[in-house]
């Protein structure tokens, strides 16, 4: 039976004497895998909570430099769930039906719902399969980098990965992941290219044992189970955008995406690639809070945007 196995509560003094700010753990479990969800609680909500599904290699703790710009909408969520981070190991024969189904136990438990979501990469189609499964849960949506199919040079480079993480060669595979994710900039402006070359690289690289495991098998689910389904989604506002220099999602893959949403806006954020949270954090949760806060960014006359185009 899904149970809550506990909780636990601290209060996190913020500088310059703000606010402090409410962090809650919620260790669950969903089909007898154990997951892990974070609930901070920075003051005031001005609307409904904020649910963050990050890409595979990000975990519950991956947002915490964002909430400080996040947390001006009250509730932000994080999660762990099982296959990420340091939740239960979940094999291969669970796909992303299930982490949708885990995702809405997880807001029915601690009654979080309806919430606003934010869904990245691997997270967006987790979160896109939650619309689609409990459309009551979620009060508007918005998605970075996801694509309506894996393209099949990633495909392959997914079983190359795979290959050589089974026999140790983990460096080789951070220099393959790099490549993949943070392409040469050749002569487009993308900002941060060399840190995050660094950044990326110095944290696959550093992986336990126990995450290559986690890994590979994260890489297996991703082909052998369905990752985009066109179906009925509930008639809220969505926001879609990716970096505009996107080589593995790109602007014209992701709106796509956009195409199957109700009303969707699409946009791009200006100098950045796949990885637009870590290249441009604030503009990207500027964006957001704007978008969530009702305040129509697409009028906003945003710099570090493109257009927005409505679907």
């Amino acid at each position: 039976m899904p149970s809550v196995a506990s909780s636990v509560h601290v209060l996190v003094p913020v500088p310059k004497g703000g606010a402090s700010t409410e962090v809650a753990e919620h260790r669950l479990s969903w089909e007898g895998y154990g997951y892990t969800a974070r609930v901070a609680r920075h003051g005031p909500p001005v609307t409904e909570p904020l649910l963050v599904l990050g890409g595979s290699d990000q975990t519950r703790y991956s947002w915490m430099r964002h909430e400080r710009w996040l947390g001006e909408l009250g509730t932000v969520v994080t999660v762990d769930l099982p296959g990420f981070g340091d939740a239960d190991f979940l094999p291969v024969e669970h796909g992303i039906d299930f982490l949708a189904e885990c995702a809405g136990h997880m807001l029915r438990r601690l009654g979080l719902g309806p919430v606003n979501l934010f869904a990245g990469c691997y997270g967006a189609a987790v979160g896109l399969r939650l619309a689609q499964r409990y459309p009551e849960l979620l009060r508007r949506v918005a998605v970075q980098g996801m694509s309506d199919h894996i393209p099949d040079w990633f495909a392959e480079a997914l079983v190359g990965w795979v290959r050589l993480l089974e026999q140790g060669r983990v460096e080789e595979t951070a220099e393959e992941f790099v490549r993949c994710f943070v392409p040469p900039p050749g002569d487009r402006t993308v900002r941060k290219h060399a840190a995050l070359t660094r950044l990326m690289y110095q944290q696959f690289a550093a992986q336990t044992p126990r995450d290559v495991t986690v890994t590979v098998e994260r890489n297996r689910r991703l082909l052998a189970h369905e990752w985009y389904r066109r179906a009925p989604v509930p008639a809220v506002p969505y926001l879609v955008f990716t970096g505009e220099h996107d080589t593995l999602t790109t602007p014209g893959m992701v709106r796509s995406v956009a195409a199957d949403l109700p009303g969707a806006w699409f946009t791009t954020i200006a100098e950045c690639g796949h990885l637009a949270h870590l290249q441009r954090p604030q503009d990207l949760c500027d964006l957001l809070v704007r978008f969530f806060r009702d305040g129509r960014p697409q009028d906003a006359g945003l710099s570090y945007c493109g257009p927005f185009e409505r679907y």
